[in-house]
């Protein structure tokens, strides 16, 4: 078994990477229409960010890490994506809908 990539005390810290779905709360923005590109960014990167982390779960299950280095990086990654990804489909057809609430006011 390899040496771990990091302490079991670090691997402690990095479940509170978990809350970064607590960024799910900007969604008052998306209700008013406003800040897209700043939501929708944020969302991509959280997005990316848990993909990342499953990614370096499934490299650490391949090489041999111990547990303390891989069940952290599952978490963070399960929670992570899990909450970004099942919300940015309906987070783009929110903002798509303002939009035409825009325009059709302009027309008006």
């Amino acid at each position: 078994m390899n040496e771990g990539w990091f302490s079991v005390e670090f691997s402690r810290n990095l479940v509170w990477f978990s809350l970064l779905s607590l960024l799910s709360l900007m969604s008052f923005y998306v209700h008013r229409g406003r800040q897209r590109t700043l939501v929708l960014s944020i969302w991509m990167a959280m997005l990316a960010l848990g993909v990342m982390c499953l990614g370096a779960c499934g490299i650490g299950l391949a090489v041999g890490q111990p547990s303390h280095v891989l069940r952290p990086l599952l978490v963070v990654g399960v929670v992570v994506t899990v909450v970004f990804g099942a919300t940015l489909n309906s987070i783009r057809r929110t903002y798509q809908d303002a939009e035409l609430r825009k325009t059709i006011a302009q027309d008006i």
